[in-house]
């Protein structure tokens, strides 16, 4: 835990009085030593109590290109008030010690802001370190709507990892810049050289952030193929063969259905299935053809070897094959696998 407190020095006395409110107070009480040391630049501001934002990525320079990309800020702000941010953290963050007015105002500093007071509004002139002050009041509150945005709770430290996963949820992963994929990937960031000898250029593409999109693209193109509807059932109440006294039985096949069913956890053990097994005996699986495709449920290769060696024993174990089948269409329909 750190806090930023104002100590007012009392000359006649000579002490120095910390007002550290309520919240301070109790987790001050316990008796502990407590360091002191001096705010740094990038705390002036800053209202007295805990630090709420000491985040270490708000000096890691390698994800600014993505977390303050044009995209990525417009929807944070849709989501949260960066004025509303800013009223609530700040006093006037050009304090000098000498005199600072009552009344304060957002200055804005291109997609950012200062929080400052009248009196040092009126001779402001925009510096260097006053864009470093608005640069860092940004980054600082897009961090914060990240870890409120993915559910954590306040003074959470935000991860480079758990950034990564937001800008995947969010669909912002196009705009992670290479260093960023570096470190997502657990690799050293590439330093770029002025100068390179021929011996150390290489001539395959070793970049991360082509290799980290592409594999999240590939894991986005699976989850909408599972989400795609297997098959879809249409009803034909005038079928020629519903006319025909012995109408030639056809057998439902449908390979994209006995595919996805393969996906599916055993109805036994819940683990893994290896195999669609269609329903054998309840008149089914007669001799030289299988059931339907439709009268399949998922199977481990252990369970689905086990059932054929003794259907009995089986059954007697695990339960009815139309009675696991019933509670397997029952989900299939009603995740709209078949509509």
């Amino acid at each position: 835990m750190k806090a930023i407190l104002t100590p007012y020095y009392q000359s006649e006395l000579g002490l120095i009085i910390l007002k550290p409110g309520t919240e301070l107070l109790k987790k001050l009480s316990n008796g502990n030593r407590i360091i002191i040391s001096q705010a740094e630049d990038e705390h002036a501001g800053i209202k007295s109590g805990i630090l709420q934002n000491d985040q270490t990525l708000l000096n890691n320079e390698y994800i600014d290109p993505f977390i303050l990309h044009d995209t990525v800020v417009s929807k944070l702000k849709k989501l949260y008030s960066f004025d509303v941010w800013l009223n609530s953290r700040f006093n006037c963050q050009l304090e000098d010690g000498k005199y600072c007015h009552h009344e304060f105002v957002n200055e804005k500093i291109g997609n950012s802001a200062i929080h400052i007071c009248w009196h040092h509004n009126k001779d402001l002139v925009i510096d260097e370190n006053i864009k470093t002050i608005a640069n860092r009041n940004l980054k600082s509150f897009l961090i914060d709507c990240i870890i409120k945005n993915l559910g954590f709770k306040t003074g959470h430290q935000l991860s480079i990892h758990e950034l990564g996963w937001w800008s995947v949820i969010n669909n912002l992963y196009e705009y992670i810049p290479e260093n960023m994929a570096r470190l997502l990937r657990n690799r050293q960031i590439e330093e770029i050289k002025q100068v390179y000898k021929e011996s150390n250029l290489i001539a395959s593409d070793d970049r991360s952030g082509p290799r980290l999109k592409k594999q999240i693209n590939s894991v986005y193109q699976q989850l909408q193929d599972l989400e795609k509807t297997i098959k879809t059932i249409t009803v034909d109440p005038e079928a020629p063969e519903s006319f025909m006294l012995r109408p030639k039985m056809k057998r439902w096949e449908s390979t994209k259905y006995t595919q996805w069913v393969k996906t599916q956890v055993c109805v036994c053990c819940g683990q893994a299935a290896d195999d669609p097994h269609h329903i054998i005996g309840y008149g089914q699986g007669k001799i030289g053809g299988k059931a339907h495709d439709i009268f399949t449920i998922p199977l481990c290769r252990k369970h689905h070897n086990e059932l054929h060696q003794n259907v009995e024993n089986w059954e007697h174990k695990y339960g009815s094959q139309l009675l696991l089948l019933f509670q397997f269409l029952d989900r299939v329909f009603g995740i709209n696998v078949i509509v």
